[in-house]
């Protein structure tokens, strides 16, 4: 394994980019100096998945994801749990040693508790990540709702009325950042864009519990102003003047169902923040797992002597990690700048290693609306 590590690494020269367009487009100098402060670790550097364009991890990287294993995050959060059982096999083994014999018995309650183990993992695990795909389906959702609100906007209100126009698409672009805000349990509107703050000026006076929940009391006030100057126009009594009148309205009701579907959004959110994975499922998970592994050991030493210890580890680390990782994507959300106190979490790489990058996701959306309010009106 040594042997195939070394001509691996010699094989990648120091800056090169891999093949295939699998690194993320950076200047050469950039990756450089980034592999210059890891050459004295590691070989190789890890790269870098450009998540924008589609790219995923590949069994191809097989090689850079094994030598990061010390730089796991996932190594760190079980590392007091793992050093606690290895101590404790190397204890069982040092008694062993020096002829305490345990009561061995059989191996097979601990094979047949081991598929029980490995139902009870594979379910905890899926029900975290069912959580965490909930939550990006809630920020589709949100995405695609401000989208269709902005065009309501630009098409059908501008061109009757700019100023009211202005106001709703201020308001759209608000709500991303302020429901990141809230999934990152941050109630006030301080990070916020001075353009948001005013547009959230006057609302949190309301008894709206939160700001983004304030936005959307502030889009149904105004789509109902919409609605009454829409009334106040006067019409033709052709049908061309009928079938404008009732295309309006149906796109007056498509916009507010839209907002419907931001509340929605955002009450689906709060519960996913809110609401954890039941306690005494994880509480008889992370028992159930501390019992099995502490006593591995007693089973495994008189026929593995030393070697236990190492096998005993590593049997620790793949079903302690399986459980970590339940925990970590439990509350799929993320906040990256309560992470800025550690540069290393906060790499491109590894914004979904922790969650959803809520206020990435907040910012970019809230990019969309502006840009779909700054497009050019066609011309016919």
């Amino acid at each position: 394994m040594i042997v195939l590590l070394a001509l691996a690494a010699s094989t990648v020269p120091t800056g090169a980019r891999l093949e295939a367009g699998l690194l993320q487009a950076e200047p050469v100098a950039k990756e450089r100096s980034l592999r210059g402060g890891m050459a004295k670790r590691w070989p190789i550097l890890a790269r870098r998945v450009d998540l924008s364009h589609g790219e995923r991890y590949t069994s191809t990287d097989w090689l850079t994801n094994f030598l990061s294993i010390p730089r796991s995050h996932v190594l760190e959060r079980i590392g007091p749990h793992l050093w606690s059982q290895t101590g404790l096999c190397a204890l069982v083994v040092l008694l062993h040693q020096h002829g305490l014999r345990f009561p061995t018995g059989s191996a097979m309650p601990h094979t047949l508790l081991g598929g029980f183990l490995s139902l009870l993992l594979a379910f905890r695990t899926n029900m975290a990540y069912n959580r965490f795909y909930a939550g990006r389906l809630n920020w589709g959702v949100v995405k695609n709702s401000c989208s269709d609100l902005a065009l309501y906007a630009v098409t059908h209100v501008r061109p009757r009325s700019p100023a009211l126009a202005e106001r709703l698409l201020a308001l759209v672009a608000s709500f991303p950042p302020a429901l990141a805000c809230r999934c990152c349990c941050d109630e006030s509107s301080a990070k916020l864009p001075l353009s948001q703050r005013q547009a959230l000026s006057g609302a949190m006076e309301t008894a709206a519990p939160s700001a983004a929940l304030a936005l959307c009391l502030k889009l149904r006030h105004a789509l109902a102003d919409v609605s009454r100057r829409g009334r106040l126009v006067p019409h033709a009594s052709s049908a061309a003047a009928v079938v404008e009148t009732q295309v309006e309205a149906e796109m007056l009701m498509q916009a507010s169902r839209r907002v419907g579907s931001l509340v929605d959004a955002l009450g689906s959110c709060e519960s996913l923040l809110t609401t954890p994975v039941p306690l005494s499922y994880s509480r008889h998970t992370s028992r159930f797992l501390t019992i099995w592994c502490g006593t591995l050991p007693v089973v495994l030493v008189d026929a593995l002597g030393w070697m236990t210890v190492p096998a005993v580890a590593f049997v620790s680390w793949c079903l302690f990690g399986i459980e970590e990782i339940g925990h970590l994507i439990e509350q799929p959300f993320r906040d990256e700048e309560a992470l800025a106190s550690a540069p290393a979490l906060v790499s491109a790489r590894r914004h979904y290693s922790y969650g959803l990058p809520v206020r990435r996701l907040g910012r970019l959306a809230s990019e969309q609306v502006h840009a779909i309010a700054a497009a050019p009106a066609p011309r016919f």
